[in-house]
């Protein structure tokens, strides 16, 4: 029943915006991408309900009980629909044959299979096995119904209204479909699909083990690989590339939120807070407040990847979902420089980097003071850079102890202010030297890019060919 519901709803969608605008195609443009913001917007909000599909684990340990449970199907279909979050709002806000090709012949069949299999996600939403925010079934069905209306008719409208269709003969597009699906499909992977597919796994992998290596190894191979793939695409294949990314930051950040909203899990880190701020200064192309991201967030998440705090079971949903997020809030500024989709850091960064440092600092400094005053209240304390449990600090600065000696206490509120000053100083003096290093390496790439067009001029010299090899960059 609700499988006909869902499909009559798309069905109006779909005839309603086509015919009541087909003479004023601007309002057709304009109610596309309401829907679109619309069904970003409930998938937003659905991180915040109760799923129990994240308990979903391919073996584990509770309790002393081994437990096996898998359902191969679901984890399919959730991982085709969940590219929608990002490949949505690139078909429809962009002008990119990729994305609309990827939203008509990949999203789009996947929502009407999780139409079809309606039934099997609701019994994991009523479950009371989630962590999220449960609320009455009726609204729950309305909730993933008008995604799945959305979803069907998004792509269906922009498809018949842009008379898009796939370039059968066209090899490029064949070759960037069949390559980019892979690459979305990789990049756009559920938080929990690690330990529903490998299992839970039952070790905390340790700083510098293997596991932390290869995580390491790979993040740096693939922005590599990314950077050389893309350094003489057009701007618009460049700035594409980093509005993906950004978007998927953003969701797979919020998707955290299925394991429960408690106050620890807030967005007050610099490497959480990214997720928004990228978005923002991105999308608005705002230079100053993506240098400050830059210069800031590249220090914090080095810092965070070289001395990870792991969780136990290799795979799980945390462990997970911390090397995604230090990835991407990794790549997406360092392609964005490297890209050239923001100028180049000046010295005039460094103060856009010292105001905003400055203000989010004193913030989370206020905050954390609060939050942990309240712990014996809330039973939850938080530790922004490292400020506040000083045993985590001491076991990673040892010579820092003699600052515990200095403290004040305010009724419930405690403060170290030398560890306080200590890490807003080590930090900033952190930012200076990567500053210096960000310029050392605009000179290398200068100098390699000078290198390569004497090595190009040379070889059609020489063989009196034209090169097909790009001397300069495209901006």
């Amino acid at each position: 029943m609700y499988q006909l519901i869902i499909f009559l709803l798309g069905f109006l969608a779909v005839f309603s915006a086509l015919f009541f605008t087909k003479k004023k195609k601007e309002w057709r443009s304009k109610i596309l991408k309401i829907m679109t913001v619309s069904f970003c917007t409930l998938m937003f909000v659905r991180f915040f309900l109760s799923d129990a599909f994240i308990l979903v684990i391919n073996g584990a340990w509770e309790g002393g009980e081994y437990i096996k449970t898998t359902d191969y199907l679901q984890l399919v279909l959730r991982w085709g629909f969940y590219t929608n979050c990002a490949v949505l709002p690139m078909a429809v806000f962009t002008d990119s044959r990729f994305f609309k090709n990827l939203a008509g012949y990949f999203s789009l069949p996947f929502s009407i299979l999780s139409a079809v299999f309606f039934n099997d996600y609701m019994a994991y939403f009523l479950s009371p096995g989630g962590r999220g925010y449960d609320i009455a079934p009726s609204l729950r069905y309305i909730e993933f119904i008008l995604e799945l209306v959305l979803a069907i008719a998004i792509p269906v409208i922009l498809h018949v209204s842009e008379k898009h269709v796939f370039a059968v003969k066209d090899k490029t597009e064949w070759k960037n479909f069949l390559f980019g699906i892979p690459a979305v499909i990789v990049t756009m992977m559920p938080t929990y699909a690690p330990q529903a597919i490998l299992g839970y796994g039952v070790r905390t992998p340790g700083k510098l083990s293997t596991y932390h290596l290869v995580w390491l190894a790979v993040a740096f191979v693939l922005v590599m690989a990314l950077y050389y793939l893309f350094r003489f695409r057009s701007y618009k294949d460049r700035y594409n590339l980093c509005l993906f990314l950004t978007l998927v930051l953003f969701f797979h950040y919020n998707s955290l939120y299925l394991m429960g909203v408690t106050l620890k899990r807030l967005p007050f880190q610099l490497c959480n807070i990214a997720a928004y701020f990228y978005m923002i200064a991105i999308i608005f192309k705002l230079e100053k407040m993506f240098h400050f991201c830059f210069l800031a967030n590249v220090v914090g998440t080095l810092f965070a990847m070289v001395a990870p705090d792991f969780s136990a079971g290799n795979y799980s949903f945390w462990n997970a979902h911390f090397i995604w997020e230090h990835t991407l809030v990794l790549f997406i500024p360092a392609l964005a420089m490297g890209l050239r989709i923001f100028p180049r850091v000046t010295r005039k960064s460094l103060k856009y980097y010292f105001v905003g440092f400055t203000a989010y600092f004193l913030f989370a400094f206020i905050v954390g003071t609060v939050i942990n005053g309240y712990s014996d209240v809330t039973g939850e304390r938080v530790n922004y850079f490292f400020m506040f449990d000083l045993n985590m600090a001491f076991d990673y600065f040892p010579f820092l102890k003699f600052t515990e000696d200095t403290h004040y206490v305010f009724g419930r509120f405690e403060v170290y202010p030398l560890i306080v000053l200590i890490v807003y100083a080590g930090f900033s003096l952190l930012n200076c030297l990567f500053y210096l290093g960000v310029k050392f390496f605009y000179k290398l790439e200068d100098d390699h890019l000078a290198l390569r067009g004497s090595g190009i001029d040379l070889y059609e010299k020489i063989t009196k060919k034209q090169s097909r090899r790009p001397k300069q960059f495209i901006d």
